[in-house]
C-alpha cells in the first residue's frame, strides 16, 4: 500500500469540505464538531453527490431527497424503509502533519 496525503491538519476546521478523486472514485473529506470524516461522495439512496449536503449535530442531510445520516455510524435516520444503505466511509490515515488514505 502507498500513503496518499489529502490535507494538512492545520487546514482543517469545523465546516471544512473538499472533494477528491482517487482511484476512479470521488471522495468527500469533511470536518464537523472536531471530527474528520472521509466518505464516498454519493448518497446510498440514489447516488446524489453529498458535497453540498447540510450538516448539523453530526447529522448529514442529502441535498436531493432530504435523507439524513448519522455521521458517526453512517446509518440512515429516515428515508424509504429498507431502501437506504449506510454511508460508505473510507479509513483515514494520519501521517506526520497530514491525513490521507492508503491506496
Amino acid at each position: 500500500m502507498a500513503y496518499q496525503a489529502l490535507e494538512t491538519l492545520h487546514q482543517l476546521y469545523d465546516g471544512y469540505r473538499r472533494v477528491f478523486r482517487l482511484a476512479g472514485q470521488e471522495l468527500l473529506l469533511l470536518q464537523e464538531e472536531g471530527r474528520t470524516y472521509l466518505l464516498v461522495n454519493r448518497c446510498p439512496h440514489m447516488e446524489a453527490p453529498l458535497h453540498k449536503a447540510s450538516v448539523q449535530s453530526e447529522v448529514l442531510r442529502c441535498p436531493v431527497h432530504g435523507i439524513e445520516f448519522d455521521l458517526r455510524s453512517g446509518r440512515a435516520l429516515n428515508g424509504p424503509e429498507g431502501c437506504v444503505g449506510p454511508l460508505a466511509f473510507v479509513p483515514l490515515v494520519y501521517e506526520g502533519n497530514t491525513l490521507g488514505v492508503d491506496l
